[in-house]
């Protein structure tokens, strides 16, 4: 299957024996997806929402379209979805509009993990809450209380860690303090597995298009429709208005309130594509592929000597996506990146924007991470593999 989805991709015919092993920072974009940014911007490109005309009027009915799409995907309903440029963004604007609004107690108290992203965590400070708790990780690197205070006015997590690729247990957490308001950043989760917002029961949550095959510079944002109602746009501007007078305005009702100014319609389209890229593989495929090279890798990765591999283990991906971060005793992370990076094989290495996680729990400053998709197969890790034992060669002498 890999091989057939690695051909939709052009960046791999256009860069011979490369090996991308960094989806989780962000995703390679396959020819449909492209190819229907192009269709934009050659046959359409207007601005939505404002245009009388036949090409505004086809922007507009494409971009609409496009929540309908997404609200499908993660089962919601379109006047739940918003635009955003990122999750980054809606995290920053939803903590901000909690506030405004005054949906919370000032000052908050915040229920965390410590696998948090920091687009995830500083938010959140900038609260200057009276506590934040961070739920803890097990030697498994599993949440081991899944129980938040019971005075919590936000819980706020990663949906999936993009270190360790630890799945948190979002419903059951949830429901251990219905009062809190969930926000769940379901970015690194959103490419390998089915969500749906209703089972969850989340109030907030979002994802970036860029690890969904999409484009950069586009997210999604989804609010539960009673919640929309009350809450303050964290966002003010054209487009999001009902009436402007000299002494004040009123804004426009659903998520035109939340979408001021002019939106990335061409990135909203494509992940519209993106989507449907995803649902003609099917979620099912998706994670019995990924499954098969996450064992694959971990078997792999065993047979390097003086390894400590920060990931669940004897573990199904029901608990754990593709993602394995691990050092190697006596040499830095970085070294090993750029090496593998002259052999044309991509990692990440550092802290991954996690100092807490890295620097708290795992006690090293920064490590090498793997991370899956659909278009990797195991001549992919059997290369890595190589590298690093090519690397440990030249670094340990």
């Amino acid at each position: 299957m890999n091989n057939n989805i690695k051909n939709q991709f052009p960046i791999f015919s256009k860069n011979k024996g490369l090996v991308y092993l960094d989806s989780a920072s962000t995703s390679q974009k396959p020819k449909v997806v492209i190819d229907k940014l192009v269709e934009f911007y050659t046959e359409y490109n207007s601005n939505v929402h404002r245009g009388l005309y036949p090409l505004s009027e086809k922007a507009t009915d494409e971009y609409e379209k496009v929540r309908e799409t997404i609200a499908k995907f993660i089962n919601a309903e379109p006047n739940e979805i918003i635009f955003t440029s990122g999750a980054t963004e809606a995290i920053n604007g939803v903590s901000r509009s909690l506030y405004s609004s005054g949906f919370i107690n000032v000052p908050p108290k915040i229920t965390l993990t410590d696998l948090e992203h920091h687009s995830n965590v500083l938010p959140w400070q900038d609260l200057q809450p009276e506590m934040i708790q961070y739920l803890g990780l097990d030697d498994n690197y599993l949440i081991n209380d899944t129980k938040i205070f019971k005075d919590s006015d936000i819980f706020a997590s990663i949906h999936a860690s993009n270190v360790t690729g630890t799945i948190i247990p979002i419903k059951e957490i949830i429901t251990s303090n219905e009062n809190a308001y969930s926000i769940i950043d379901a970015t690194q989760s959103i490419a390998h597995m089915k969500i749906d917002v209703k089972d969850l029961d989340v109030d907030f949550l979002t994802f970036s298009g860029h690890k969904l095959f999409a484009p950069t510079g586009i997210g999604v944002l989804y609010i539960k429709e009673e919640i929309m109602k009350e809450l303050n746009p964290f966002k003010l501007g054209g487009g999001m208005i009902d009436e402007v007078t000299r002494n004040g305005s009123t804004y426009a009702s659903g998520p035109t309130k939340f979408e001021a100014g002019t939106p990335n319609i061409a990135a909203a389209i494509a992940l519209a594509e993106a989507v449907r890229f995803i649902d003609s593989i099917g979620f099912e495929e998706i994670k019995l592929s990924e499954e098969r090279l996450r064992l694959y890798l971990l078997e792999r990765l065993d047979e390097i000597e003086n390894i400590e591999i920060y990931h669940p283990k004897n573990v199904t991906g029901k608990e754990a996506l593709a993602v394995v971060s691990f050092n190697i005793e006596g040499i830095h992370s970085h070294d090993i990146s750029a090496y593998l990076g002259e052999k044309n094989i991509c990692v990440r290495a550092g802290h991954h924007c996690t100092q807490i996680l890295h620097r708290d729990v795992l006690n090293v400053p920064a490590s090498l991470r793997a991370s899956i998709s659909v278009y990797n197969n195991e001549e992919d890790i059997a290369k890595l593999i190589e590298g690093l034992k090519g690397a440990i060669k030249i670094y340990k002498k």
